[in-house]
């Protein structure tokens, strides 16, 4: 399985990663696309940066 850093959990405004299209499908299918950080929902969010490559980040999550 994989799974986000840590500091994910602890800093999630400012915390980044890069990883693969295979581990990322992986990663979004177990957490259904968001995680519970300090006390609030955020979604996972990723960028294409070129080769398969993905950078990803956390949006805090807002209900309209």
């Amino acid at each position: 399985m994989k799974v986000l850093p840590m500091n994910f959990y602890t800093m999630p405004t400012v915390a980044n990663t890069t990883m693969d299209k295979d581990d990322l499908k992986e990663l979004l299918l177990e957490t259904e696309g968001w995680i519970i950080a300090r006390g609030h929902i955020y979604d996972i969010e990723n960028k294409h940066i070129g080769a398969g490559v993905y950078r990803v980040t956390l949006e805090l999550k807002t209900y309209k």
